[in-house]
């Protein structure tokens, strides 16, 4: 009977402790998710220069899209349009006569050192009838600071040919993702 009594003393002694421990929550491990340690991280300006695809280059500038900001218009009631897609452009200014008008046209919201760089500007495109408009503008300094901000709904106009608009038309057409 002594040696009973021992063991059964014994066997909740044993299991004492993993009751009396807090249950952890489980994360459950994602096999895929691992870092090589050989690779630096990105830094965010080499993260920010991952996200956008030059699309062109001209006298005036470069002219890059985010390809993940490329999707269907949505109506009021999030109706996807078959023919319009918004996409996101920037246009980085090289020329040296846009970039002093620019600094002159916004000298007054400009601190000491800083000039004007670049300019986001989000588009809508009617792929069918081969069509643009500006909905949104923002205007940076060389340090991501914003000097202007606009919005609205913005006006028609046709693609004009050999700029941007038409490279990017062009590019939207061949590779309409959500056709």
């Amino acid at each position: 009977m002594y040696r009973f009594f021992t063991v059964v003393l014994l066997s909740c002694s044993l299991l004492l402790p993993v009751y009396a421990a807090e249950k952890q929550e489980e994360i459950p491990a994602d096999p895929w998710a691992f870092e090589l340690s050989v690779q630096p991280k990105k830094t965010e300006a080499e993260l920010e220069a991952e996200r956008w695809t030059l699309l062109m280059s001209s006298e005036t500038g470069n002219y890059l899209f985010e390809y993940d900001s490329i999707k269907p218009v949505e109506d009021a009631e999030g109706n996807k349009s078959k023919n319009e897609r918004q996409v996101l452009m920037r246009t980085v200014f090289k020329d040296t006569k846009v970039l002093e008008q620019l600094n002159k046209n916004y000298a007054a919201k400009l601190e000491t050192g800083e000039q004007a760089a670049y300019c986001d500007m989000l588009l809508v495109f009617d792929l069918r009838k081969q069509l643009y408009k500006t909905v949104q503008t923002k205007v940076y300094t060389g340090e991501g600071r914003i000097i202007d901000e606009r919005s609205g709904a913005g006006i028609w106009k046709k693609v004009p040919g050999q700029s941007f608009a038409d490279t990017l038309l062009k590019f939207l057409l061949k590779n309409d993702k959500h056709n």
